[in-house]
């Protein structure tokens, strides 16, 4: 069973992906910053990480910074769950490192594809 970790601020977001990841039967844990995200992600090792981008304290950017310049999780998959949408957004999140990128709102099937074919390419 896939573990994934959800760094997200917004309690409605959170619990949507909580609820969609449970019912497709994977270990879900979450937090609500970036600093409980990097927290969570050192001692858990999860394989892999849907992160929003704006966030309190440090966003999704320093976060997968964070992340990526710490031996043990640089590997880890990260999937951007956000709102920026635009061309630049999708551009900047590209170059900061993210594996894929999904847009709010969502589907349940777009988000499921985008889990699958990360853990896939991944190896997890």
């Amino acid at each position: 069973m896939s573990v994934i970790l959800i760094v997200e601020d917004n309690v409605d977001n959170r619990e949507l992906l909580e609820v969609i990841l449970e019912v497709n039967n994977f270990s879900v844990l979450s937090e609500a910053d970036g600093e409980n995200g990097v927290r969570a992600t050192v001692k858990h090792r999860p394989d892999l990480i849907l992160m929003d981008i704006n966030m309190p304290g440090i966003n999704g950017f320093e976060t997968l910074a964070l992340l990526r310049a710490e031996e043990t999780t640089k590997t880890i998959p990260v999937v951007a769950v956000t709102g920026n949408a635009t061309l630049v957004d999708r551009e900047e999140m590209v170059a900061a490192g993210f594996d894929r990128i999904v847009t709010k709102p969502f589907g349940i099937d777009e988000i499921l594809s985008a889990i699958a074919e990360t853990l896939e390419v991944s190896g997890s």
